[in-house]
């Protein structure tokens, strides 16, 4: 048997063959030739990946950076707003209302120094909700599994309107 193998490998057609499929290999480049009629088209490189710390900078650039999920307290205690109000704080239409925007970072706490009232009826309302909002615990906003400091936009209303609820309108 290994005599008929060594005398196939010997003959001039095995030799033929090989030396056939080694020029056409060298000539092809060891590939298959391309189709004529498909142009090449250049690729966008993909987009770089976004740290973590990437994130973090473009939150802090734009605090209203859009995101997964908003920043929330995780419970509204102390209440924002007394059970019972001192006379003079509802309006005439029997209405109090306060909005407010406070930075929370990325440990789920509310960065006091950036309290802004956007709307007040009554200054004693504005002073319940900056001491209630202080003590409150957030879960922190999240981008790509990240979490980011971000706004959070927030209105209370007593008594509520039917229509409306109280409560987070983060944008």
């Amino acid at each position: 048997m290994a005599l008929v193998v060594c005398r196939f490998l010997m003959s001039k057609r095995f030799r033929y063959h090989s030396l056939v499929t080694v020029l056409a290999a060298a000539a092809c480049g060891g590939r298959s030739p391309a189709d004529a009629s498909v142009t090449p088209v250049r690729m966008a490189p993909p987009d770089p990946v976004v740290t973590c710390n990437e994130w973090v900078r473009r939150a802090v650039a734009d605090p209203e950076l859009a995101v997964e999920r908003v920043p929330a307290p995780m419970a509204f205690d102390p209440a924002p707003i007394p059970k019972r109000l001192p006379k003079g704080v509802l309006g005439k239409d029997g209405r109090a209302e306060v909005r407010i925007r406070v930075l929370v970072d990325t440990l789920g706490a509310a960065n006091m120094q950036t309290f802004l009232v956007v709307k007040s009826t009554h200054p004693t309302l504005t002073k319940s909700v900056r001491a209630a909002v202080a003590k409150w615990k957030f879960t922190p906003a999240e981008v790509s599994g990240c979490k980011v400091p971000r706004n959070f936009n927030w209105a209370a209303i007593s008594p509520a309107p039917k229509s409306a609820t109280t409560g987070s309108s983060a944008r």
